[in-house]
């Protein structure tokens, strides 16, 4: 290419690139037309599948309960009793509920040992409570049998066979235990006539499930949620594809967080009970023995009461031994404390012992430290459920709880420091005390020390009736905190997949594809549709003639058909175009019209024809002559032979008048290309061609050339160049946007003087908005269409279709 082409190219694209950025709202009218049948099948298929997919999508069921959390009972608040690791935290009661410990103990209560199926060819049933058959396992020898399915198939009401893991076992007997090498079990008909009706559409199995599977299964659709903080209540709701089952699941996770509850705090409380009887049985046997001292010595020194001691000194050793006796209390508990702590990680243990230091004066030291080394061995026993000793979460654990550990003992030993601290200063005070009183007789000294003794066990033995009686009141009032509000109902409807969403969302896809088909096609859009495309594309004075609508019946070889219905709309568009010429050139004499295309195809032929037709009505005497030798089609238009035509006239084979045709048409005359020559550039640019035309032009008013297309060859453009109207011709959807370039050369590159083009095959249905503009000189045709009805003969003659063929035209 050389510079000039180049830029010419370039400037071509730009503005090819320009137009196509430009919306074109008659266009986009069009596209639509044609893909509204491609739009609407996309939103019946889209239809179509929604249904599938609601016919073939297993249904999903929620079933859902709600408690309300309680505080402390009405007793415990009265006799002011704390309980270690009571914590009314409503997020630690969310995430007890969301644990896989607590769905492990609510599946432990629901018939889920075997599940039962029905599996067709595309979905399969769970049959919970409801198979028509019962499985009771006796024994399993094998773990691995479990979460594998087991094929059962029923040969009658008395016998069954399996299959599972590819073996295939035959002839067992019903409801008789029946042992194979996995596991030992006994099969029981329930409803024979169900059954039967069961196995005739699908294929049955049941399932040996492991906890640990189903803690797996059920924890990934388990929803705990906090409805209302204030008020302390918790949703607990549960999917499943099995409306029975999510029910179920849903209502028994509620009693079993109450049950665990209650249990647990029954159990704390018991602890205590055993504890405190177990003391009340050593301090009775001291009070005892100190009771019987206290009575002998009286009555063998014949002392009546405590009168002649001195009561000063003895109130004040009587404190300070108070104190050191409940010093040393706490040290021993400090001391269990500590060596249940070292010994043992068994969480049981230390939530069922720990509760004793409650009321002690290190109680808000140590329950915090407790309740959180209780949680992090709670979190590890959990988490063994589902991973393995070594697993990274478990080592983690561990590590924290070692840590949790120390800073507990790290602590008791501090206390224990200051117990120990505080014992040996009232140790003192009280040497210093009984040294002075020592010096009293030694008989009110000897009674002093048994009164003493017998006052201590009695004040310790009366404070451990108390708390027991204490804590039997509480457990006589001992009731559950927390309470369902909302029972868990049979859910009657799925929550998906939701019928009228899918169908709506279906629809809407299927509609946005067809939207999007139709934008594609917009912006890929290539093909010519009107002549004001033509005129914007151009980068030369390129000038339109009119537009030639597209006709509503068969052509067979680019006919004559101008003179089959002379009123017709086709027929008035080509007079609009003789009408149009005359506006180029109305000077005297004969014209030579050229006319071509890019390619084969565009119509050029049949415009030639008839364009002839037309104007030979007008009683001028028109010759067409076929010079697209290498694909003639004039001759099968008219109907003749092409033995000799052009081809044979340029050599001089044959002479004019020999070559000459008449057509049915008067003052219509045309001449055939003649046989395929192997040579017909030669020949179109030979001298004799130029002898040819002068000598037509003396005959006729107007010659008409069909030239070939300069898209591809190059042999008209000498002709084109010297034609007294040079016609190119494009085809509505069918000529591609860069044509326009090719017209474009011949006037810029190949000096073509006053080229015009012809917008062949508008169909004006579907164009009817691009073409209600007003055409003047220049655009051509727009004269007729807009008339009435049945202004046109055609209009009368056109085949009515049925709204379906309608549609699938498009």
């Amino acid at each position: 290419m050389s510079p000039e082409q180049v830029r010419e190219y370039d400037g071509y694209k730009e503005r090819l690139t320009n137009f196509s950025n430009e919306f074109d709202l008659g266009l986009f009218i069009h596209i639509v037309k044609k893909s509204f049948f491609w739009v609407l099948l996309a939103i019946l298929v889209s239809a179509v599948a929604a249904l599938l997919y609601l016919r073939y999508t297993p249904r999903v069921y929620k079933a859902s309960t709600v408690i309300q959390l309680g505080e402390d009972e009405y007793s415990k608040g009265i006799l002011g009793i704390n309980q270690f690791g009571d914590d009314n935290s409503i997020q630690a009661r969310l995430e007890l509920l969301r644990s896989n410990l607590m769905i492990r103990q609510t599946l432990q209560k629901l018939p889920l040992e075997i599940s039962y199926f029905a599996e067709g060819e595309i979905l399969t049933n769970e049959h919970y409570l409801l198979s028509p058959y019962e499985v009771t396992i006796l024994e399993i020898k094998d773990e691995g049998i479990r979460n594998h399915p087991i094929t059962i198939n029923f040969t009658s009401e008395q016998s069954f066979g399996l299959s599972y893991k590819g073996k295939t076992i035959s002839d067992l007997p019903v409801d008789q235990d029946v042992e194979i090498d996995e596991l030992r079990f006994r099969v029981h008909v329930k409803n024979w006539k169900s059954l039967t009706s069961l196995s005739g559409e699908y294929q049955l199995n049941f399932r040996v499930n492991s906890l640990s599977a189903l803690v797996s299964r059920f924890s990934k659709n388990l929803d705990v949620r906090i409805l209302n903080n204030t008020a302390k209540t918790l949703g607990i709701s549960y999917q499943d594809n099995n409306a029975h089952l999510a029910r179920d699941f849903a209502q028994m996770h509620a009693q079993e967080f109450i049950r665990f509850d209650l249990e647990r705090r029954s159990r704390s409380d018991e602890n205590i009970l055993t504890f405190i009887d177990s003391q009340i049985d050593t301090v009775f046997d001291k009070l005892r023995e100190s009771e019987s001292m206290l009575n002998n010595y009286k009555q063998e020194n014949k002392i009546s009461n405590l009168e002649s001691l001195s009561g000063v000194y003895l109130d004040r050793i009587t404190e300070y031994e108070d104190q050191i006796v409940m010093l040393e209390l706490e040290e021993r508990l400090l001391n269990e404390v500590s060596q249940l702590t070292e010994e043992s990680s068994e969480e049981i243990k230390i939530y069922n012992l720990v509760p004793l230091v409650a009321g002690s004066r290190f109680e808000q030291s140590l329950t915090g430290l407790l309740d959180n080394l209780y949680r992090l061995l709670l979190n590890k026993e959990e988490a063994l459920y589902t991973v393995t000793p070594d697993n990274n979460r478990i080592q983690n654990l561990e590590y924290q709880i070692g840590i949790q550990t120390k800073l507990v003992l790290e602590t008791i030993e501090a206390l224990q420091e200051k117990t120990s601290d505080r014992k040996r200063a009232l140790q003192e005070e009280l040497g210093g005390v009984s040294g002075s009183y020592y010096k009293l007789p030694q008989k009110e000294l000897e009674f002093a020390r048994l009164q003493r003794l017998f006052n201590i066990n009695e004040k310790y033995y009366t404070m451990l009736l108390e708390k027991r009686i204490e804590y039997r009141i509480s457990k006589e009032g001992f009731v559950t905190r927390h309470q369902v509000l909302e029972e868990a109902m049979l859910p009657r409807q799925p929550v998906s997949p939701k019928p009228r969403i899918i169908l709506i969302a279906f629809i809407l896809a299927g509609a946005f594809l067809g939207f999007l088909f139709i934008a594609i096609r917009y912006l890929v859009h290539n093909d010519i549709t009107t002549l004001h495309e033509i005129v914007k594309l151009s980068d030369a004075s390129i000038s339109t003639l009119g537009i030639i609508p597209k006709y509503k019946y068969d052509v067979p070889d680019s006919m004559l058909i101008v003179n089959r219905n002379p009123k017709s709309l086709i027929a008035e568009a080509f007079r609009s175009i003789r009408t149009n010429m005359q506006f180029i050139d109305n000077t005297p004499g004969s014209k030579v019209a050229a006319i071509t295309s890019t390619i084969s195809g565009e119509g050029k032929t049949f415009i030639a024809l008839n364009l002839a037709g037309i104007i030979a009505f007008s009683g001028k005497r028109v010759v067409v002559i076929d010079l697209d030798m290498r694909r003639p089609k004039i001759h099968k238009g008219m109907g003749v032979d092409n033995e000799v035509g052009m081809s044979t006239l340029l050599i001089n084979k044959t002479d004019l008048d020999t070559c000459m045709r008449k057509s049915k048409v008067e003052n219509l005359d045309f001449i055939t290309a003649g046989p395929v020559p192997p040579n017909p550039s030669e020949l179109i640019l030979s001298p004799r061609m130029e002898e040819i035309l002068e000598e037509l032009k003396k005959r006729y008013d107007l010659v008409i050339v069909d030239n070939p297309p300069v898209g591809l060859v190059t042999d008209g453009v000498e002709i084109i160049k010297k034609a007294d109207f040079p016609i190119y011709v494009f085809k509505a959807d069918h000529s591609k946007k860069q044509f326009v370039q090719v017209a474009d050369r011949l006037i810029n590159e190949n000096k073509v003087r006053r080229l015009s083009v012809i917008l062949n095959g508008v169909d004006l249905d579907r164009n009817k908005y691009s073409y209600q503009y007003r055409y003047g000189y220049g655009y051509g045709y727009g004269y007729g269409y807009g008339y009435g009805q049945g202004y046109y003969d055609s209009d009368n003659h056109k085949n009515k279709k049925s709204w379906w063929r309608r549609l699938f035209s498009k």
